[in-house]
């Protein structure tokens, strides 16, 4: 396969051009938009037997006008004393005016808006300070978009606009904004913040690297370009495959045919291709370099050299497309296509390294080392030898490797003694939910609900909507009275609950027995009634549906309602509801039972994707390892390496932890990391850190064939530690690139891969690794039976390439000197 494609690449070099220009115009001519097929909305994401969703169509059939899925609360607060009647006139007539306006953009899907003059809901929507003079006002307008959809994000961004045209309230009156649904908006604006910010970070990041490593601008622009194309058609192709997909699986009523593309998905398309890509290109230069110095023509150089990387290439980059690949398992949906989404692109930006930058090295032949001379041999040097020898960085790594193979069980005991701390605490860490947490402190989401604590209870941003239908049950009769009344105690006495409104107690509050009401009371009680039955019973549900038999509870948090002892207090009132519809329970028999709200989409989110890493801790893991055994025939040694990699996530998980829980500045205590965190940095990382153990493992086993355990593992270790700490380099920093992000979640991940990858690089790869294999080595023989004879002398000698080529053509398992691109004159210049 490899000799045709170098043949290809270097004899019809025009038609592998051809192709990808035809390619790429296809994809420009039909593909569509990135942002017309990105999707945000995690609660459309989740199975439909979910609380959430469970709620939301509940919701939507028994009140089809005020079944809302996120709010926008605005904030009027006076703190140095009481509302003046002028400020809730202002108030009031700045709720008609939105609504006015709301009215003429129906894009918006602004259902309702309740203030303080609203039946029912209106006097909870004032608040006095819990410590001082001042008072708060609310509006609440409904809003249909859930909060993380495009949909929200764009209407929250005209409200907004809308904000800046109206006129300053009175004086001593300050207007903010909160809500779920500016809260996801400003999750979504940091996450395209993100997204751009990373990108400029990577692209001028890689290009330093490379012009430091190359010093030659020419050289340092194949790989730049290489894979700066293959983002570009990476991104094409994947809005192209949702396109197409989503198209068939309406066609055929097949919902399995659809591939849906997540927009925080760029990030890490840029971020993994800017590595790993990087990484390709760098393998092959450097082997083309390694031929030149041997003697070889160009033409020879580089055609030994796509033979003879190709393999290694295809390899170690399967390792991490079939890791990704793995993700295609899990139950939510952002995970299910984020990570195919990435393989695919890995795929693309593997075949352009093996094609456009080979094509481009020889196009511009030796003129691409300008202004140094192109690598060349004199007479009598053997290249190999004094590169390895005249190389600052070679001989910090033959250094390095004498010394762990001098003491390594000393060596081994003393890292992973270092390591084991910091595993346990990663392995104690906790994931944190909370979208507000994610947020910086000026978000206008996170300053208005800074202004809502002072007042309310902060469950108010978004309280949770607990519904229940039941068939035989009329909620408006004395008896679905009581068995209200009943479940609205339950709720109550549920650790967390700050109020619960229900038809029993429309306004937070028990209601006064009417035995101790006068006249006036009793008529606005019965008022009161009137109002409650609609907004809390389906008195007009959707068409076809039978009235009475739907009710609701709005159920009031005393915490964030993103944060965890809101899900934990959420938990507890589903257990309360579960409960109330067993035998003997007030609405034993119900038919269904809902939790809308983000609450418990953040609740559900959370359900999901702990699922889900569980599962892929199984399966990346297994898929990873049967890729090693299939490669490196050493059961063993690659269970081992399995182990290194796990160590390494683990601690990089404990640091990330004690570095960004000591930076942690907010009015919430620390509540840990974010859930992207360990479950990405896992994925990521045994899959790349099995990619460097190829190359690693693969040297060992030739240099051991040749010259035992010992001495092969040094020459191993100090053969391939300059090229692999130089991408491992390239890839935490391209990793590194997304701690410029907004969100407070890419910056936690950007550094702890980054990390990662340099424990990876420059401590489970160099040391942990082949001061295990000396140890094994010593103690059994864990070499199989193909790997104890040793290598043909022709393998290793160029002038022999026939008999080289027919000895690995017998050989089934991952030839070694196939990843011999770790060895070339890299820091020769």
């Amino acid at each position: 396969m490899f000799p045709f494609l170098a043949g290809l690449v270097q004899r019809r070099s025009w038609i592998v051009l051809l192709l990808w220009i035809s390619a790429t115009a296809l994809l420009f001519l039909y593909a569509p938009r990135w942002d017309d097929v990105t999707k945000d909305d995690d609660v459309r994401f989740f199975p439909r037997d979910y609380s959430s969703v469970v709620g939301q169509e509940l919701l939507e059939r028994g009140f089809p006008r005020d079944a809302s899925s996120s709010q926008v609360v605005f904030v009027f607060e006076r703190a140095d004393g009481p509302l003046t009647p002028d400020d809730l006139a202002y108030v009031e007539k700045h709720a008609a005016d939105f609504y006015r306006w709301s009215e003429t953009v129906p894009t918006l899907g602004v259902k309702k808006i309740d203030t303080h003059r609203s039946p029912v809901i209106g006097p909870r929507l004032v608040g006095r300070a819990h410590d001082g003079p001042g008072q708060a006002v609310l509006s609440i307008a409904s809003l249909h978009g859930t909060y993380l959809s495009r949909r929200t994000r764009i209407a929250v961004d005209e409200i907004l606009e809308y904000l800046d045209r109206q006129p300053a309230p009175p004086s001593g009156l300050v207007r903010a904004v909160s809500g779920s649904a500016v809260v996801g908006h400003d999750m979504n604006t940091a996450a395209n913040e993100s997204v751009e910010n990373t990108t400029t970070a990577t692209i001028i990041l890689v290009v330093a690297i490379l012009l430091i490593v190359y010093r030659s601008p020419l050289l340092a622009m194949v790989p730049l370009l290489t894979i700066a194309f293959s983002v570009v058609f990476s991104m094409k192709a994947i809005a192209s495959l949702a396109a197409v997909s989503t198209h068939f699986a309406e066609k055929f009523d097949a919902p399995w045919m659809s591939f849906q593309v997540i927009n925080i998905t760029r990030v890490f398309v840029v971020v993994v291709l800017f590595g790993a890509g990087t990484d390709y290109c760098l393998f092959l230069i450097a082997r083309y370099r390694e031929e030149l110095n041997r003697g070889r023509t160009r033409k020879d150089a580089l055609r030994e050299a796509i033979e003879q990387v190709g393999g290694a290439l295809v390899a170690s980059a399967g390792t991490v497309i079939i890791g990704l690949g793995m993700l295609i398992f899990s139950s939510f949906a952002k995970i299910r296509y984020t990570g195919p989404a990435i393989a695919m692109s890995l795929s693309i930006a593997l075949i352009a390294a093996l094609t456009l930058a080979p094509l481009m090295l020889s196009w511009l032949g030796g003129v691409i080392f300008w202004p140094f001379r192109p690598p060349r041999r004199a007479t009598g040097e053997d290249g190999e030898m004094d590169g390895l020898e005249e190389s600052p960085t070679s001989r910090f790594w033959v250094g390095v490797s004498t010394l762990v193979v001098k003491h390594p069980l000393w060596i081994l005991a003393i890292s992973l003694a270092a390591l084991t701390p910091l595993a346990v605490i990663g392995a104690q860490t906790t994931s944190n939910y909370s979208q507000l947490a994610d947020l910086a402190p000026d978000r206008p989401s996170v300053v208005g609900a800074s202004v809502i604590r002072r007042y309310f209870a902060v469950g108010e941003l978004s309280p949770t909507i607990a519904v229940v239908e039941h068939a035989k049950v009329d909620f408006r009769s004395p008896e679905g009275r009581e068995k209200v009344a009943e479940v609205t105690k339950r709720l109550l006495a549920v650790p967390g609950v700050d109020e619960v409104r229900s038809l029993s107690q429309p306004l937070g509050q028990p209601p006064i027995p009417e035995s101790e009401m006068n006249l006036l009371q009793k008529m606005a009680d019965r008022a009161l009634r009137v109002a409650a039955d609609g907004r809390y019973v389906s008195v007009k549900p959707k068409e076809d549906e039978t009235p009475n038999h739907i009710t609701r509870f709005d159920v009031v948090f005393g915490s964030d309602p993103f944060s965890k002892p809101s899900m934990d207090a959420l938990s507890a009132v589903r257990e309360s509801l579960e409960t109330a519809a067993m035998p003997g329970g007030p609405i034993h028999g119900a038919a269904a039972i809902g939790l809308a709200g983000s609450t418990s989409a953040v609740n559900d989110l959370m359900r999901v994707t702990t699922g889900d890493e569980r599962r892929m801790y199984v399966l990346v893991t297994l898929g990873v390892y049967i890729i090693l055994v299939g490669l490196l025939r050493r059961p063993g040694t690659c269970l081992y390496l399995i182990f290194t990699v796990v160590v390494g996530y683990l601690a990089s998980l404990g640091i990330t932890e004690l570095v960004f829980s000591n930076l942690h500045r907010g009015p919430e205590p620390w509540g840990g990391l974010d859930w992207t965190v360990g479950f990405f940095l896992f994925v990521i990382l045994v899959a790349v850190g099995e990619d460097y153990n190829i190359l690693l493992m693969a040297r060992v086993i030739e240099e051991e064939a040749k010259h035992g355990v010992v001495e092969g593992t040094r020459r191993a270790v100090a053969h391939t530690g300059g090229i692999i700490s130089s991408c491992g380099l390239i890839m935490a920093g391209t990793f590194g690139s997304m701690l410029t992000g907004s969100l407070t979640s890419l910056r936690e991940l950007g550094f702890s891969l980054g990390l990662g990858v340099l424990l990876d690089t420059f401590l489970v790869r160099p040391i942990l690794v082949p001061a295990f294999v000396v140890v094994a080595g010593k103690l059994w023989n864990d070499v199989g039976p193909d790997r104890a004879k040793a290598a043909p002398a022709a393998l290793l000698d160029p002038s022999a390439n026939g008999k080289a080529r027919d000895h690995q053509e017998t050989d089934a398992a991952l030839v070694p000197d196939a990843v011999d691109s770790c060895l070339g004159e890299f820091y020769e210049d």
